[in-house]
């Protein structure tokens, strides 16, 4: 009789393909995971994964065992649930807005833990300028928004951290005016065009460096949205600070050179939602599952080569 504590272990191990991080998701140690696994392939005869130097694959048999454990869980959740009084059950659905790049680094684990622990609960996504995420927790139909945190954090905005990651300023490769010297540790950064933010705490973190440096940029552009910022770049137009994380996922990203990390500069993403929703049991049920699953993100960032599922 296989147990869906164990399935649900082993279904996590499928989506992050490293024990580590699926123990810690499980709340278990490695070695548990692992004597759990191997008492899964016992069971059933087979072998699930394939451990080697790069890390966990999960086999043919091991993925049809995760299509069986995922119905076997949604189905004693949905039961469960059935069982229980209507008030007591966390259903319904959430609403989620954030930046595309956003919602391919945290949508998904957030969405599996979501179907895992809540399967009645439906996940609603919108995708737009990481400059306006605070502004769309004032919308009654939204719930959290991913966003950088700003230096002044409003007063009825509560958050979960989730990662801090660096600013890079990048350079084109194929720059349609005078190259900067890649050479030189410190370019003249006042005889080039930048492509600057519109808005939003990355204008912040910008200002403060050209403040810092004693430089009056000349802007060619304001650009809002930090995926469009890397793509003026990409197509020669001028230089830019953009967010790390924005850069390694963006499809323009080998177009473009990294001239230095910024020092004394970056980004704190989190959850945030308006304090005075915390009583509502969905969104404390959704806030608790993020603290679980924050500490994962950072380590699989840094570990992982980006642009590879």
């Amino acid at each position: 009789m296989i147990d869906l504590k164990d399935a649900a272990f082993f279904l996590r191990l499928c989506e992050t393909e490293n024990v580590t991080r699926a123990a810690a998701l499980s709340s278990v140690s490695p070695s548990t995971l692992s004597r759990t696994v191997s008492k899964l392939e016992e069971d059933l005869g087979t072998t699930l994964c394939v451990r080697d130097q790069k890390g966990i694959s999960i086999t043919k048999a091991g993925k049809r065992f995760a299509d069986y454990a995922r119905k076997a869980i949604a189905d004693f959740k949905a039961l469960e649930a059935e069982l229980k009084q209507e008030s007591s059950t966390i259903g319904g659905s959430i609403k989620i807005y954030c930046s595309v790049t956003a919602s391919y680094i945290f949508i998904p684990r957030l969405l599996s833990e979501l179907r895992l622990s809540y399967p009645k609960l439906e996940l609603r996504l919108e995708t737009g300028d990481a400059a306006e995420a605070l502004d769309h927790l004032q919308d009654p139909d939204t719930d959290f928004v991913i966003s950088a945190l700003p230096d002044n954090i409003p007063d009825n905005v509560n958050y979960v951290h989730l990662v801090s990651f660096p600013l890079v300023l990048i350079t084109p490769k194929t720059p349609a005016y005078r190259p900067l010297d890649l050479n030189n540790e410190n370019p003249n950064l006042s005889k080039v065009p930048f492509i600057m933010p519109e808005k939003g705490q990355l204008k912040t973190e910008v200002d403060r460096f050209f403040k810092k440096q004693k430089i009056k940029p000349i802007t060619y552009a304001e650009i809002a949205g930090h995926e469009s910022i890397v793509s003026m770049t990409a197509l020669g137009f001028g230089v830019s600070i953009v967010p790390k994380l924005v850069l390694d996922l963006s499809p323009f990203k080998n177009d473009v050179n990294i001239l230095k990390t910024l020092p004394d500069t970056g980004f704190n993403v989190a959850l945030c939602y308006l304090k005075e929703k915390e009583h509502n049991r969905t969104i404390s049920a959704v806030k608790e599952l993020a603290l679980k699953l924050s500490p994962t993100f950072a380590p699989d960032l840094t570990s992982r080569k980006v642009g590879e599922n």
